[in-house]
């Protein structure tokens, strides 16, 4: 494709994009932001935090369905509502065991990247070589070149 060779144009996760930032620049604080999105999620560990819950609340309802001496089958329709109540509880945990260490740890803030619109394939195939990225920008926009 001629487009992809302009200044203005990039790919990223698999689709042409569009900022008035050159290429570089643009794919330079995309990773960045990415890098730290990366970071903050295993900083956060919610999926962890749910799955320990979810297992508790699972063993915590199904210990007292057995010493209520609740049917079998009442107890096996009882656990999933244990592992929503141990989930939730787990988040809840989570979240405030999550605040003090960000209290205590916090980190930098999340890197702003620049404007960027996703090139639509009508305008790819129409867009001249040779147009600016505020051209292509507003195209982009609208879905059609013109």
């Amino acid at each position: 494709m001629a487009l992809e060779d302009n200044p203005w144009v990039f790919r990223h996760e698999g689709k042409l994009w569009v900022s008035e930032l050159p290429r570089e620049q643009m794919l330079y604080q995309l990773n960045d932001q990415r890098a730290w999105d990366a970071a903050n999620a295993r900083h956060e560990r919610w999926g962890f935090a749910i799955a320990v819950g979810a297992a508790v609340g699972v063993l915590v309802f199904f210990v007292l369905g057995s010493l209520a001496g609740l049917p079998t089958v009442v107890n096996l329709f009882v656990l999933p509502v244990g592992f929503a109540v141990g989930a939730v509880l787990g988040a809840v945990v989570n979240k405030r065991v999550r605040a003090v260490a960000l209290h205590n740890s916090p980190l930098p803030a999340r890197p702003v990247i620049a404007a960027m619109v996703r090139i639509p394939p009508e305008v790819v195939k129409r867009a001249p070589e040779d147009s600016t990225g505020t051209q292509l920008m507003q195209w982009a926009r609208r879905g059609y070149v013109g």
